[in-house]
């Protein structure tokens, strides 16, 4: 983190713990607060890729799950990138500045993907850094945030469209799904403080947590370090949420991939579920569902506290298990509702 981005966040009330931004002095009332509120979350705990030079588009289109030719100044998407096996190693959102391209994650995916992603690039014009601390990074989102940022951008167009991008001075606003209008912003610090400070006065200020609850709510799947390479695109319903092309043409895994959507039968999906709980699961913690104890039934794949303290999370479930009383630590689930349809009969 930049420090005077981290000075900047402590004179709004962050307070830090190393590094590590964990509240702005009430968690517990932080969380309570999306998605009722409008919130603004510094988010310099993700990773930024930069993926530049004159190959970028087509080592990007030949190595993600995604048609990255469809990425712009204007447009960014969700993407993956998968083992050999079909594997998703790490999911992006990819989005474009000037010539380069940028790949959001988890921040402890970092060194790993560059390394990996590198291994690829052979003789192509192609240059694969961490940009983590080039650019700020933070999300605004809530009811009536597309209002206020309308107004705050006076005459510029705002992205009202989910996956349509915008530039503002030397910022990149991106328009994310969800339940309520969310945006990512990355960009110089001189810019970003300035938005934030506009934002703000609508807004409260939450630790990352709340921006995890809101990928939760919008059944966005993240994959971290813990669970790199377990699952496969359609297990994650990528295929569902725009995150896999099955026209593009190769990338590795696809062949995997692309043989369950013609010629199997998906057995397991991601759903979302709270625990009767207020202690967080793990990421990779067992599911189990009654009557089958001696198999697990699922597994977590993220997990936060939401607003009525409880757990609440992602989680990777065999489809004829979850009609199935289920359980986590003797803690019952409960299924909630994603944003989107899923049909299991595929």
């Amino acid at each position: 983190m930049k420090p005077a981005w981290k000075e900047f966040l402590i004179d709004n009330g962050a307070e830090f713990e190393a590094e590590k931004l964990i509240s702005f002095g009430n968690p517990s009332r932080e969380n309570r607060i999306p998605p009722q509120g409008s919130v603004l979350s510094d988010l310099s705990d993700r990773g930024i890729i930069e993926v530049s030079g004159d190959d970028a588009e087509s080592f990007l289109q030949n190595q993600l799950t995604n048609d990255i030719r469809r990425v712009s100044e204007t447009t960014h998407q969700l993407s993956a990138w998968c083992s050999p096996k079909g594997r998703v190693i790490a999911n992006f959102r990819v989005f474009k500045r000037a010539n380069s391209y940028y790949l959001t994650l988890p921040a402890d995916l970092i060194s790993s993907v560059i390394k990996k992603l590198r291994m690829y690039v052979m003789m192509s014009k192609v240059n694969i850094k961490d940009s983590s601390e080039n650019l700020i990074h933070f999300g605004y989102a809530g009811e009536y945030a597309e209002q206020y940022l309308k107004n705050i951008l006076n005459k510029t167009p705002l992205p009202v469209e989910t996956n349509q991008t915008i530039q503002y001075g030397s910022l990149s606003i991106l328009r994310l799904p969800g339940t309520v209008p969310r945006f990512e912003v990355f960009g110089d610090i001189d810019d970003a403080m300035s938005l934030w400070e506009h934002c703000n006065v609508h807004a409260a200020p939450v630790s990352s947590n709340g921006w995890d609850y809101l990928n939760i709510l919008a059944g966005l799947p993240v994959i971290s370090k813990d669970s790199s390479e377990a699952w496969i695109p359609q297990m994650l319903n990528l295929q569902v949420i725009d995150g896999v092309d099955f026209q593009k043409g190769c990338y590795p895994g696809q062949e995997i991939v692309a043989r369950l959507k013609y010629l199997g039968k998906n057995k397991r999906r991601m759903y979302r579920i709270e625990i009767d709980s207020d202690k967080l699961p793990q990421v990779g913690e067992k599911i189990y569902a009654e009557g089958f104890t001696d198999s697990e039934a699922g597994k977590i794949l993220t997990a936060v506290i939401n607003p009525s303290g409880k757990a609440e999370a992602l989680a990777i479930l065999k489809i004829a298990h979850a009609d199935k009383k289920l359980s986590i630590k003797e803690k019952n689930i409960t299924l909630l509702e994603l944003p989107y349809p899923v049909d299991d009969s595929e």
